[in-house]
């Protein structure tokens, strides 16, 4: 038997199961055949919610997207609004599975504009305390473009669900009014065995009395003989 949780333990499922951010970190990747050094971060979403989040927040900033090798680009944007540099910004996202759980790794490096990153020194730290603030101040923007998406999928499941259960609630008006067509025509065909029934007492009857008449004659005519 399915049990429902209390409106309560579903508030409180929900509170506990708030993710808390990890803090981005420093690491070396794969970019154009050698290392270089980029912020790095793990996020326990799927990669297309995250590639699709961090997209939505870059066109925020500004900027041309762009892609290279695996890497996706937004150029000439600004780190913040009222920002005077401007940067390229390089960031890939890995899918990440484990035990049937799927997270997304962000890779994520800070250009000069025009710079060819492919060509820095592997050692080269430019911007990266920057790169990993961007980062941090990503993801509380995916936790909440994730829940967003969440969202819209539970309204589709409603939907569905709220469709069925006018289906089956059709289905069940549609039903009921067979059931009261047969039972009328139940109650009718009752009516029409009585019917039938007197009507075929009434011509037994008359069929005894001619049964009887022709007895009669026959014992008459006997009689005379």
């Amino acid at each position: 038997m399915k049990v429902s949780l209390p409106l309560m333990v579903l508030v409180t499922v929900i509170t506990l199961s708030t993710p808390v951010f990890s803090q981005s970190g420093e690491t070396k990747v794969e970019f154009q055949k050698g290392d270089k050094i980029s912020a790095i971060i793990e996020l326990p979403y799927t990669a297309r919610v995250v590639e699709d989040a961090i997209q939505e927040y870059m066109e925020k900033k500004g900027g041309k997207s762009d892609r290279v090798k695996s890497f996706d680009v937004y150029r000439n944007s600004r780190l913040d609004k009222d920002e005077p540099e401007i940067v390229d910004v390089y960031y890939r996202v890995d899918r990440k599975v484990t035990k049937d759980k799927e997270a997304a790794t962000v890779y994520l490096l800070i250009g000069r504009p025009g710079e060819n990153v492919g060509a820095r020194a592997e050692d080269d730290h430019f911007k990266i305390a920057e790169s990993k603030e961007l980062l941090n101040k990503m993801a509380p923007f995916i936790d909440a473009y994730n829940l967003d998406v969440q969202i819209k999928l539970q309204e589709d499941v409603v939907k569905k669900s709220e469709k069925k259960l006018l289906s089956l609630k059709d289905d069940q008006s549609d039903l009921e009014k067979k059931i009261k067509s047969l039972q009328d025509k139940l109650a009718q065909n009752k009516n029409d065995q009585q019917l039938q029934t007197d009507d075929l007492n009434r011509q037994k009857e008359a069929l005894n009395l001619i049964q009887n008449k022709k007895d009669t004659s026959n014992q008459g005519k006997l009689s005379k003989q």
